[in-house]
């Protein structure tokens, strides 16, 4: 259903879903380069890649956007393992992952460790690639940590069988630290930091796009993307509740566009303190000019990118 402030912008969706739909995602700097040195790693059968990162980063976004673009673009098998705090035995852990590939798991780890063994070695025969990731990996137990240098080690005499990302958040580090041995076997690191400024403002356009807008570029003032961007250090999951408050602010006061007040008084009711002093004050803010690494140019190459995941 449509509610009142999002066709008040003139957009045909809300542009801040709360889901993980791939076509949300905006693909920065880090993002890219993160894509890049996990997909060489995985070409060239190196086994382990790590992603870390803080929570609400996009960490889990882009697994559903690779879940989704890397089965079209190169025929790989890929799953994924999630909730991964419940699993909390080797068995638990094999059993999850021979599910997520659709396998019936047999009754044991050891007939367990058989049957996937066989699976990605008739996988291998055909040429396909089997990947598969592992979110919120920092929760996985102890116990069953060391099952995914296990899983590793399913190999031919040329190649790893299956590839794997870890996927955590900054404290994964610290559970590795326990486990040198497979530490030692990560063929790629890429940690995801918060956005700059420029990357703040491109992923907001690119949403509105997304939505629907005309215009992307009239629908929020610089001056409301910068108070937001100080205030959520570009974080992109704050960064999008702030924004989405500030959209229905904007509306309740039938404002044309979303600007810097409308901002002030969503931080307010997001945080509950009605003595929020904004960044600049009653200050009259630095212009900031949209960069031009966002212009119409540069949102219709991102769509032309995601396309692979807008099919799905």
């Amino acid at each position: 259903m449509l509610t009142e402030y999002v066709s008040h912008f003139g957009l045909r969706e809300t542009p801040f879903a709360r889901n993980q739909n791939p076509k949300w995602l905006y693909l920065s700097t880090q993002h890219k380069e993160a894509i890049l040195k996990t997909r060489w790693t995985i070409e060239e059968r190196g086994g382990l890649v790590l992603w870390r990162g803080d929570v609400g980063h996009g960490k889990s976004s882009m697994i559903e956007y690779l879940m989704t673009v890397w089965p079209k673009q190169f025929g790989w098998n890929c799953a994924k393992l999630q909730n991964t705090g419940t699993i909390t035995s080797p068995r638990a852990f094999l059993s999850e992952v021979t599910a997520a590939f659709g396998l019936e798991p047999e009754s044991n780890a050891r007939l367990m460790a058989t049957q996937l063994e066989n699976w990605l070695l008739s996988q291998d025969i055909e040429g396909k690639t089997t990947l598969l990731f592992i979110d919120e990996a920092q929760t996985i137990s102890s116990r069953a940590f060391p099952v995914v240098r296990d899983l590793l080690n399913l190999q031919t005499r040329d190649r790893i069988l299956l590839q794997i990302v870890l996927c955590g958040q900054l404290t994964v580090d610290k559970k590795l630290k326990n486990f040198p041995a497979l530490r030692s076997r990560i063929a790629s690191v890429s940690t995801l930091a918060p956005l700059n400024y420029e990357e703040t403002d491109a992923m907001l356009l690119h949403r509105f796009d997304l939505a629907g807008a005309s215009d992307p570029f009239r629908i929020c003032t610089p001056k409301a993307v910068r108070s937001i961007y100080d205030y959520t250090h570009g974080v992109p999951r704050d960064f999008i509740t702030v924004a989405e408050s500030a959209m229905k602010e904007a509306f309740l006061r039938d404002a044309a566009r979303i600007d810097l007040e409308h901002v002030e008084q969503a931080i307010k009711s997001l945080t509950g303190r009605q003595d929020y002093i904004p960044v600049f004050g009653n200050e009259e803010m630095p212009a900031v000019p949209r960069p031009l690494m966002v212009d119409r140019a540069t949102l219709s190459t991102l769509q032309t990118m995601q396309s692979y995941a807008r099919a799905a």
